[in-house]
């Protein structure tokens, strides 16, 4: 009892409740840290259920002739900004894959042969995994998902594959860097997630790379690695050598951004966007290992006089050649300066152009000797 601001000495019936009461304030407190400790466990069980890929490589091979034929999905680091991301070397990356992943406690259906007799003679095995990966383009629009383990990517994707490559499992490679896989991993292509040009100088660019490196030639040669906001409005680089500025990349409201580096140089640059197909030629040509089975044979001449040659089988590309193309006035024809083929001249006339190409050996096709029609329409 509470006189005049003191507190006065209680009797037995309040000494009583204040035990109850003690007593019940350590079952509330008990039941609180209880409470916790499950919501603790329950997260760090969650963080623990979800394997990380950061770093890793999975792989699927097989010896064709002189020639060994790979597959492999390679898993980054999260880049601060752009998430984690992968890229997906098919047919010894001639058909690449690039964009973003994420790890799902859900489990998932399989149907592939676990390893390349087994995919040889068609036998699938069928089975269910504990996990699903999910993966994204840079717009963040799926490209397609699988079943996986801790040991096995199980492929039987139909977006994300490659001639050969298609309904297999893609195993845990333990040591890269000594694996059968260490050269096609040290040849990986680094594809650029965003390039940039100044309008006043194509020589100023800047490219920032799926594995979270950057190509810096706005100013100086400059390379490092690189990291953006949430909606990757702010780019900031930082470059590897201390000697070497660093820079502040801001996307405007026009679309263009403004390079600004720590020092002092303030660049305005601009997205490069796709090249427009001027003229193209097509024909076809036999798929490796698929007896009877031919894929398109398509050679694109763009606008900035530059070349594509590539097979197309089931919507996954494999680059042949590229180079460029200059056109004879006199004859109406296109000369075409491969890197593979040398130069080639096309014959014909309108619609009865042809571009006949030849070359010694472009893996994984080996010997390439095709006809290809121009496309009128």
């Amino acid at each position: 009892m509470w006189h005049n601001g003191i507190r006065e000495r209680e009797g037995p019936a309040s000494l009583k409740n204040d035990e109850e009461d003690h007593v019940m304030l350590k079952k509330i407190a008990a039941l609180v840290l209880s409470i916790a400790l499950c919501l603790s466990l329950v997260s760090f069980a969650v963080a623990e259920d979800v394997p990380n890929l950061a770093n890793s490589y999975y792989s699927y091979g097989y010896d064709v002739g002189t020639m060994f034929m790979n597959y492999y999905i390679h898993f980054y680091d999260e880049i601060p900004g752009l998430g984690k991301v992968f890229h997906a070397g098919m047919c010894m990356d001639q058909i690449c894959f690039d964009g973003t992943y994420e790890v799902l406690a859900e489990e998932r259906a399989y149907n592939v042969a676990l390893d390349r007799p087994a995919s040889e003679a068609g036998n699938l095995t069928e089975g269910t995994a504990p996990y699903t990966i999910v993966f994204y383009d840079f717009d963040g629009n799926e490209l397609d998902r699988c079943a996986m383990d801790a040991e096995h990517i199980y492929n039987d994707m139909t977006a994300i594959t490659g001639v050969g490559g298609g309904n297999c499992a893609l195993i845990l490679d333990t040591d890269p860097e000594n694996s059968k896989f260490a050269s096609q991993y040290a040849a990986e292509p680094a594809v650029a997630f965003l390039s940039l040009v100044s309008p006043d100088d194509d020589t100023a660019t800047l490219d920032l790379k799926v594995n979270g490196k950057y190509d810096d030639l706005v100013v100086l040669f400059v390379e490092g690695t690189y990291a953006m906001n949430a909606d990757q409005t702010v780019i900031t680089l930082t470059p590897d050598s201390d000697s070497d500025p660093g820079a502040t990349v801001t996307k405007n409201e026009d679309g263009t951004y403004t390079y600004v580096s720590t020092d002092g140089d303030e660049v305005i640059l601009a997205e490069v966007k796709g090249l427009e197909v001027s003229y193209a030629f097509k024909g076809q040509i036999p798929v490796p290992g698929m007896d009877g089975t031919n894929a398109d044979f398509i050679c694109n001449l763009y606008s900035d006089s530059t070349v594509q040659l590539y097979a197309d089988f089931m919507g996954n590309k494999m680059d042949v050649d590229k180079g460029t193309y200059e056109i004879d006035m006199t004859t109406y024809s296109f000369v075409i300066h491969f890197e593979n083929a040398g130069d080639l001249t096309t014959e014909g006339y309108a619609a009865d152009m042809v571009l006949n190409y030849k070359v010694a050996d472009v893996a994984p096709f080996g010997a390439i000797e095709q006809t290809l029609k121009f496309v009128t329409e």
